[in-house]
């Protein structure tokens, strides 16, 4: 089903079931009245609109649940609730329920496009060595306190000296030797994307997932023996197995 035959409050019921499967065994009617602060009957007839769609399976009484075209618009509008949620408080500052109830408004009418210009500038900033963690804390201080030529002499002279040591690194790494399977990397380490290997089904699952060439992905956990690793990718948040991750090949970042 396209997009254009759902209203935003059809996408809110979406991924508020969506997060309850995530946080509950069942689904149910009053769980979803609950997060929505609705009464039972607009609900009800909510989701008889959902069931006749073919996004939702439920019956009178019964648990509500995604069907397979509903979970992957689902996932869709919570995608980009939490790269908008995600700009909103990491970027912006912005106060957490704030960014949230921000975001909730904002999902339904940006434009795809916008989106992946959206999360192709939060990875700008978070990876390019001008920006990072250090930039963003600066610009906090900014909105705290205003300008401050003392302050921004004493940021400079520290971003210069940072600057040099990353320069250096990346001259040594230099001829291929940055390019290393997404194996190797720890919890918390990002790269850059630069090859999938492998043919078949499952070189293009991988692909399908947005696991693609000059992506910034960050490993998130790694389970006992490497598998599943747990990553993050444009937004979503990913589990690949073992044999997935070994088609991976990324440049480390600094």
């Amino acid at each position: 089903m396209s997009k254009e035959f759902l209203t935003s409050t059809m996408e809110d019921y979406l991924e508020v079931v969506f997060n309850l499967e995530q946080e509950v065994k069942a689904v149910r009617v009053k769980d979803i009245a609950g997060r929505l602060r609705v009464k039972l009957p607009t609900v009800t007839s909510m989701l008889t609109t959902l069931v006749r769609k073919g996004l939702i399976n439920h019956e009178k009484y019964e648990y509500v649940e995604l069907t397979r075209e509903g979970l992957e618009l689902a996932t869709e509008v919570n995608r980009r609730h939490e790269i908008l949620r995600r700009f909103f408080t990491d970027i912006l500052k912005i106060d957490a329920s704030q960014a949230d109830a921000d975001a909730c408004k904002i999902e339904h009418a940006i434009s795809p496009a916008s989106l992946e210009a959206l999360v192709r500038f939060m990875e700008f900033i978070e990876n390019c060595p001008r920006g990072g963690a250090g930039w963003l804390e600066y610009f906090s201080e900014y909105c705290r306190h205003g300008r401050s030529n003392d302050r921004c002499l004493e940021h400079m002279k520290k971003f210069m000296e940072n600057y040099g040591a990353k320069s250096k690194s990346i001259e040594e790494k230099q001829g291929g030797q940055m390019t290393r399977p997404l194996s190797e990397l720890s919890p918390g380490e990002k790269g850059k994307i630069a090859k999938v290997t492998g043919t078949g089904p499952a070189h293009r699952r991988i692909l399908d997932m947005g696991v693609v060439p000059g992506a910034i992905v960050e490993v998130e956990r790694v389970a006992p023996l490497g598998d599943p690793m747990e990553i993050k990718i444009k937004g979503y948040h990913l589990s690949l197995r073992k044999d997935e991750v070994a088609h991976v090949y990324v440049e480390a970042l600094l």
